[in-house]
């Protein structure tokens, strides 16, 4: 039953959201995230990301709709 709950949940989460999700997994089965020696420029975009109040995708809509 609560198998079943949390995947309905999943089925309305976005992408971002489910990145997100599929991090805490991997953290909570004990995996690596990174193998070693793996280029981190992905943890660069992150942290630039991070400053985004409504996420990249919604500025990208926004800015859009700016310039029409």
């Amino acid at each position: 039953m609560l198998k079943e709950q949390v995947i309905n949940q999943i089925d309305t989460l976005s992408i971002e959201e489910l990145m997100l999700i599929y991090g805490y997994i991997e953290l909570l089965k004990g995996r690596p995230q990174l193998p070693s020696g793996t280029n981190k420029a992905h943890l660069q975009v992150r942290e630039a990301l991070a400053v985004l109040k409504n996420g990249l995708s919604n500025d990208i809509l926004v800015s859009r709709e700016e310039r029409i």
